[in-house]
């Protein structure tokens, strides 16, 4: 019982997090290079701690197929290439932070309905009110950091990562017990690392100034966040059901909020405190009465 609500907390807090880090770090270098250096040094130390693995049990694991190598290339290539090069680039473009995180958040609701679809998944009505209080709980703790602003490529780089980040969760969920955790992480982000280099070769002349906040929201995005949360993510998809799993974004704005109230002085207004406990009671629903392994 305590794995099953610890493992999630710690997630959405290591979740939350990026984007507080990330704040720090596009201060100080281009978002792209950022991301390229992130997922290159993440590629690394994967690598690394596979050679260190086989040297341990004197033997390779087995080699996954080729078509599953392939589809956990284009899971990495979603979840971290263009997800994350969407959101970052509409940010760089003037869409505001409310707006995207609030587009971003609509995920659960895209994942469970189709997933409802592929792995024969079915929402109770119990699940169906907690998604709903959920997103209304993460509208009230945007809704004061919203303006009109709303650049239309931004809107549309940041549709695109919504359906970039369900595509690759989902498929996840599909492909997750075919493959083991470590070589899929490590396919993975060598996938995203490819991404970015082409990304900076064409689009985005790379600049990175080498201060120390950078190179702390750095360490923290590749130690914390792309060795951690997305490893505990990989975890989640393959034990809970996918409404279960996809509920924990809601949680992640306002968490967020209340990282950045923290650490940049930004206002968390009451409704923000009342929009964060409606979301808490919404991920309570859905995960509560989901039913565990359901694929």
């Amino acid at each position: 019982m305590v794995y099953r609500v610890i493992l999630p907390l710690i997630f959405v807090g290591l979740w939350s997090s990026a984007f507080v880090s990330a704040k720090v770090g596009v201060q100080y270098a281009t978002p792209f290079a950022m991301l390229m250096l992130r997922f290159g040094i993440v590629s690394c130390l994967f690598g690394l701690i596979m050679l260190a693995a086989w040297t341990l049990r004197y033997s390779p694991p087995e080699t996954p197929e080729r078509p599953v190598m392939a589809l956990t290339a284009l899971v990495g290539l979603l979840l971290h290439g263009i997800y994350l090069g969407s959101v970052f680039f509409a940010l760089s473009r003037g869409l505001s932070a409310g707006i995207s995180a609030l587009i971003v958040s609509l995920q659960p609701l895209l994942a469970s309905g189709l997933a409802i679809i592929l792995f024969d998944e079915r929402l109770r009505p119990v699940q169906i009110i907690g998604m709903l209080a959920g997103i209304t709980g993460v509208v009230l703790v945007l809704l004061p950091k919203m303006d009109g602003a709303m650049p239309m490529i931004g809107l549309a780089s940041v549709t695109v990562g919504l359906a970039a980040v369900t595509g690759g969760t989902l498929l996840q969920k599909k492909i997750g017990g075919k493959i083991d955790l470590l070589t899929s992480n490590l396919i993975q982000s060598l996938a995203a690392t490819a991404f970015f280099l082409v990304i900076c070769a064409t689009v985005e002349p790379p600049q990175i100034d080498w201060q120390p906040p950078f190179l702390l929201a750095l360490g923290w995005l590749v130690l914390m966040v792309s060795m951690g949360a997305y490893l505990i993510l990989m975890v989640l998809i393959r034990r809970d059901s996918m409404a279960a799993v996809s509920s924990l974004m809601f949680l992640v704005p306002p968490v967020t909020a209340i990282i950045a109230a923290i650490g940049f002085d930004e206002p968390l207004t009451l409704l923000g405190i009342l929009g964060f406990c409606v979301t808490s009671g919404g991920v309570y629903l859905v995960t509560r009465y989901a039913s565990p392994g359901t694929s």
